[in-house]
This record gives structure tokens, sequence and C-alpha cells, in this order.
């Protein structure tokens, strides 16, 4: 910005390599229907249909499984891409593989197998809902209780809170709690008798995701269902990231980018803009950088939870920020200020780990954060 000029590093600068124009054209498919999807608040098939016609469900898959078999790196710019033009469409896809990524591990059992042939095909749409063995307090850490039956069954009861897309997935990756504290982890068809999908909450935002609970009565799994476990901590165990990692942070940081995009787009009619959009953008370049280096696994990388950290602040500011400028017409519903920054609350609450949730809070009270 030397120059005087305000401007945006293109993703061609920012992910070297990557097929920079064929996204360009998602994330523009994607924006054009986020806001009739924010709007009618149902499941977004048209936005959906943009990112399966982009084979982004294959993103993640390894190439033995016909998928792309992406680097973390790419993958995560990839998100952020698909974020700056829809956060609802974004998010479904890093649900969708944040299962995707807890079945992989466990290919040497036939029903993961099976299940990431059917979702290579496109046959298949899978979810997670874990949040109860890591951040969700809505039920606790026993929310869903497994007991062992005959021939090495199990039978569930009680709730998955907080599973995105339910109603459209055919098998959801979950855990559950023996009496004992230890864990599973498992594939969960949804067709399963006893188990019942609640209609989706009425969410401040992304009420497009269709985000609902599952309550499990009876609910009978096969040993042969299982992903890891019974163990103690089965995450912890089970080699994949978690959702509320790196993955929700590059969505933040593609929001962000969003409202950055459009804030340098208004400030040539605004000199009082100048300013203050330049350090926005610096703070969100450094930003992307931390995200990058965490993902390529630098040896001086900070750690996720404080790069979650940056990227809360970053879209919160950014989005606000850009709802300040557009003024009133900003709050009008037609606008994509209000509606982005009613998306970027989403990231206070969704996976967000208890150091970073009190290290918003301590900002946000004007405290330096320990």
């Amino acid at each position: 910005m030397s120059d005087g000029h305000l401007a945006v590093p293109a993703w061609s600068e920012l992910v070297p390599g990557d097929d920079a124009d064929h996204i360009d054209r998602v994330v523009a498919a994607l924006g054009a229907e986020d806001g009739p999807a924010d709007e009618a608040g149902t499941w977004p098939e048209r936005l959906w249909q943009v990112v399966t016609d982009a084979n982004a469900t294959r993103w993640l898959l390894p190439e033995s499984l016909d998928g792309e078999g992406c680097d973390r790196a790419t993958l995560l710019a990839r998100y952020a891409r698909l974020a700056e033009g829809s956060l609802t469409a974004a998010f479904i896809l890093t649900q969708h593989d944040a299962a995707a990524r807890r079945l992989l591990p466990a290919t040497d059992r036939p029903c993961a197998l099976r299940w990431l042939k059917e979702i290579a095909a496109g046959r298949v749409f899978t979810t997670v809902g874990i949040s109860h063995l890591t951040t969700s307090r809505r039920y606790g850490a026993q929310a869903l209780t497994a007991t062992e039956r005959g021939a090495g069954g199990y039978r569930l009861e009680g709730m998955i809170p907080w599973v995105t897309a339910a109603l459209h997935a055919q098998v959801i990756v979950t855990g559950a709690t023996l009496a004992d504290d230890r864990q599973l982890l498992l594939a969960l068809p949804t067709d399963r008798t006893g188990l019942t999908i609640r209609p989706p909450f009425a969410l401040a935002a992304l009420q497009a995701s269709c985000t609902a609970e599952l309550a499990c009565e009876g609910v009978e799994v096969a040993e042969s269902e299982l992903l890891a476990g019974p163990q103690p901590d089965v995450l912890a165990s089970a080699s994949a990231a978690g959702t509320g990692g790196l993955e929700t942070s590059a969505l933040a940081l593609g929001q962000a980018r969003a409202a950055l995009v459009a804030l340098v787009a208004e400030a040539p009619k605004r000199a009082d803009l100048t300013e203050p959009v330049e350090a926005l953008a610096e703070s969100w370049e450094q930003g992307w950088a931390a995200l990058m280096a965490a993902a390529r696994g630098d040896a001086d990388a900070l750690p996720p939870g404080q790069i979650r950290s940056q990227a809360n602040a970053l879209v919160l500011r950014l989005t606000q920020a850009y709802l300040t400028a557009r003024k009133g017409t900003g709050f009008l519903r037609s606008d994509p200020a209000q509606r982005w920054a009613r998306q970027a609350l989403f990231f206070l609450v969704w996976s967000c780990p208890s150091p970073v949730a009190q290290a918003a809070i301590r900002d946000l009270a004007g405290l330096c954060s320990a």
C-alpha cells in the first residue's frame, strides 16, 4: 500500500499454485446466493449445489479415494475463499469434512471405508456431532451415553447437540461415553431406529445451515460401526483435527476478507476511511500469514488458540467497521453488511475453547489477556 492506493492482495499472491480463477468463479456464485439463502433460512439447495459442482467435497479425500488430496494449507485457503463468498456454505462443508476426517484414520474398519467410498462418489452427505465431547455445555460430557450389549454392540441414550445439516445427512460421526468414562467414536446412520432428528434451531445467523440436535432412545450400534474406542478421551487418540481448530479460523479470515474488500471499495468515497482501512488490511495480512505458517507446520508458528483469538477479533472488527461505514443502508436486510456482522458472532460461540472465549471477554472489557 506504499503507492497510496488501498488494495487487498489477490488470492493468486496469497495461495500461489492453486487454481485461483476457478475458485474465483465459485466464490462469485456463492456470493450471489448467500443473501437469498440467509433470508430463506431453509436448506440452501442452490448454495450446496455450487459447492458440489466445484467438487469441494473431494478436496480433503486422498487420491486413492478419487479425491484431490489437498495439503492442509491449500485446503484451509479454499475454506477461507468459500467463506468469503458464503459463510453458510463454507460452514456446511467444514462440518462434512470434519466427519470425513474422522473416518479416514479408520479405513481399516469396513464401515469407515464403505462410507468414504460413498462420500467420494457423491452418494452420501455426512456431518459431525462431537461438540458434547469438546466444547459444548448444552448437555455436558454425558449428553450421549453408551451401554455395552451382547456381541460387542452398544445401546445409545441421550442427546447429540449442534449437528449441522443433520436432516440431509445419511451418516453422522459422533461420540458417546460409557459408565466408566471411556468413550466411543462411531459412524451412526441417520435412519437407525430410535434416532430422532429434531427441527433446526432458530439461530441468530446461519439459519440455512439447518443445525439441530438429535435424540437417541435405545439406538443400537454394532461393534463394526465403531471408529475408535472404547478408551479415555477418544478424540485425542483419533488422528484428526478438531472442528474448532485452524479450520474455523480460516472461515473467520475468509469472511473478514469479504468485509475488507467491501471496505476498500468504499474508501475512495470517504477520506476518513483510508487510515483505519489500511490498519485493518495490515492486521488481516498478519492474521493470514499466521494461519498459513501454522498450516505448513512452521517451527515458529503461533499456537492454534492464539490464531483463533486473532481471527475472531479480526472478523468482528472488520464486519462491524463495514456496517458502520455503510450507515443506515448497511442495516437493511438487503445489504450484506448486516448479514456479515450477524454471521461474525458465530465465531464467538461455535467450537470456541474456553481460553479463546475468555480472551474475547477480556478484550471486550478492555483488559489485557494473559
